[in-house]
């Protein structure tokens, strides 16, 4: 085989692995029973954030950059924002979450040669090279935000989108990871008629 062709292949994938690796999770599911493209009104209904209820009338500059990425994406499929005292066919419910990640990387150094051998260990008369294992441990915080569609006629969730990340320590770069991981969600989501 060509060494040109297979080199290409390979940063072909290093590159793909590499940019995925950065971005958001992106996790969606819809009721396949409902024909989502019927739906034509939303109006949003509330935002959890943490596991407390903030309500619908939220004022958070933060939390209204979230909510107003995802009407932008909503409204780009064809449905109309309304009030929900106007009954909309559909209510968005907003879940924001945070935890602790803790990743351990284990690297051996190996002890196959007198030279390489950064430890040695006495055996059977002998001092022979071993291997040794370090391991580092990484302390990363994950945000969650949750995008619920509901049917408001009977108050079942028809679409929903999960975003994953990493958080950084910029909370525009989060915003930026937000921003993408709602319109790949959205990717997903039917246009209106």
């Amino acid at each position: 085989m060509n060494v040109r062709f297979l080199t290409a292949c390979l940063a072909l994938w290093l590159f793909s692995a590499g940019g995925c690796a950065a971005g958001p999770k992106v996790v969606t599911e819809y009721d396949s029973s409902v024909d989502l493209t019927a739906l034509r009104t939303f109006a949003f209904s509330g935002v959890s954030d943490r596991g407390h209820e903030v309500g619908a009338s939220d004022t958070s500059p933060l939390r209204q950059r979230v909510k107003d990425m995802v009407h932008k994406q909503i409204v780009a499929k064809g449905i109309r924002q309304v009030g929900v005292e106007e009954r909309p066919d559909l209510l968005v419910h907003l879940f924001y979450g945070v935890k602790d990640l803790r990743r351990v990387q284990t690297t051996m150094t190996p002890g196959l040669y007198s030279s390489q051998a950064k430890a040695y260990a006495y055996d059977s008369g002998n001092w022979v090279p071993v291997q040794i294992n370090h391991s580092t441990t990484y302390e990363d915080r994950e945000g969650t935000l949750i995008v619920d569609l509901i049917e408001s006629s009977d108050k079942k969730v028809v679409w929903r989108g999960v975003i994953k990340a990493v958080l950084d320590s910029s909370l525009e770069k989060n915003l930026e990871k937000a921003d993408k991981g709602i319109a790949k969600a959205f990717e997903t989501y039917p246009s209106v008629r």
